[in-house]
């Protein structure tokens, strides 16, 4: 069920979540429900189970999350409600190497299960019943429908229905474009990136298909379509040249995302953010454990430590009043974390999965809370496409450098208004 504004009506949470479990009923107890974090997909799900489990009290529920930090809170929550003898949970790369029997299936960030190992689990898992949760049924590689063949959308509730019942904090998301003074180094990269994907004319899927594990079979190919002689010296030139233009794309493609996650000019913005909100909690999302650990406030969580140290990082953090708590991909969906309101994105991509779970962590309701997401971009690089592919539909504020400051210190700004390259490819 999908609500326009001017169809919304006031809902208890509550009532809210009734609706979804009476849609996944009505669909045979087949289907995803797609909620904000903070709005209460946990709860639906247990509303779910409960409902059926008070029927067919014998039944089994496999409960199969993408994430350790998932796995420790759903078990949490079957031992409140003392569902332990129904429920079950095991983490997906568990999953897909054996084969499982249960009455319901449940599936946590249901859009992590479309991957080609993750989708194992409906070859790998026989059920009667499926449920699955997610923020965002979407994915950058198209492949939700592949979800939507076991387990299709049976209610969604937006992020403006959220936020018109009051189901999700305030907040206000920035892309904040920022000026770097070795820019020659990336417009360098990006003249090498023209160069090799012109070879390829401009086909992505193509030049990626020249590295992968049949890459030698596609070149061969390739040679073949091109060349138009049976000369060996001059078919061995052209597979050299296919050779160097895919190995130089995949190599100017790393060399730019490097240049991008890792510039140290987001490392200072990142610190004057924290600085101005220091009273406040802050989740920061980079891209790799060095940017991470670079920022040097507060506390790091990346997965590496031992699950005993991961678990006491977030215990510890929630305690606090205030903090930084820093993170790579582990912290993007599913953790609770209390009391965030600042979530500082120094490295993105295309992803609107990625986007929507990030601005997740920041916006779960507290009272009185107006939570502030910023987006560290590079100005006049390919980081503004991944932004803008990631935040399609999505309302945000775009500010400079300047204008950050002003938001910090809650003066009065100006939104940018200067014309902002535009790509027309986001690779």
């Amino acid at each position: 069920m999908d609500y326009s504004l001017d169809l919304f009506k006031p809902l208890t949470r509550d009532q809210r979540q009734e609706m979804g479990r009476q849609a996944w009923i009505k669909n045979k107890c087949v289907g995803t429900l797609c909620y904000p974090t903070g709005v209460g997909k946990t709860r639906t799900a247990f509303n779910c189970l409960e409902s059926v489990l008070k029927k067919y009290d014998k039944f089994r529920v496999l409960i199969v999350v993408p994430t350790d930090t998932l796995k420790n809170q759903w078990q949490t929550q079957i031992d409140e409600r003392g569902l332990q003898f129904n429920c079950e949970v095991q983490i997906i790369n568990t999953v897909i190497k054996h084969n499982w029997t249960c009455n319901i299936l449940v599936m946590d960030e249901i859009h992590r299960f479309a991957s080609t190992d993750f989708s194992k689990i409906f070859e790998k898992v026989k059920y009667k019943y499926v449920l699955g949760l997610t923020a965002t049924f979407e994915r950058l590689d198209g492949k939700e429908v592949l979800i939507a063949k076991y387990c299709p959308v049976v209610d969604t509730i937006t992020t403006e229905e959220a936020l018109f019942n009051g189901w999700i904090s305030k907040f206000t998301e920035y892309r904040v474009l920022i000026d770097v003074d070795n820019i020659d180094e990336y417009k360098e990269l990006n003249r090498q990136f023209q160069q090799h994907f012109e070879f390829f004319n401009y086909d992505f899927g193509l030049a990626m298909k020249m590295v992968g594990k049949d890459g030698y079979k596609y070149k061969i190919a390739l040679r073949d379509k091109l060349c138009n002689t049976e000369d060996k010296a001059t078919r061995s030139n052209i597979l050299k040249n296919i050779t160097y233009h895919a190995m130089g794309f995949m190599q100017v493609i790393q060399k730019r995302k490097t240049f991008i996650n890792n510039h140290p000019k987001k490392l200072e913005i990142a610190r004057k953010i924290i600085e101005a909100r220091k009273d406040k909690k802050i989740i920061t999302f980079s891209n790799n454990t060095k940017m991470a650990e670079a920022i040097g406030i507060g506390e790091v969580y990346t997965g590496k430590d031992s699950k005993k140290k991961s678990r006491t990082t977030i215990e510890d953090f929630n305690k606090k009043s205030s903090g930084v708590i820093n993170s790579c991909a582990k912290l993007n969906e599913g953790a609770d974390l209390a009391g965030l309101s600042v979530a500082i994105i120094l490295g993105l991509d295309s992803s609107k999965t990625k986007a929507t779970q990030r601005r997740g962590r920041a916006i779960r309701f507290e009272h009185g809370k107006e939570a502030e997401i910023f987006n560290i971009i590079i100005n006049n690089t390919v980081e503004n496409e991944w932004f803008l592919s990631s935040h399609k539909g999505e309302n945000f504020v775009t500010i400079d450098e300047t204008n950050l400051y002003k938001v910090l210190a809650k003066e009065e700004f100006e939104e940018y208004k200067k014309p902002i390259q535009k790509l027309s490819y986001r690779f």
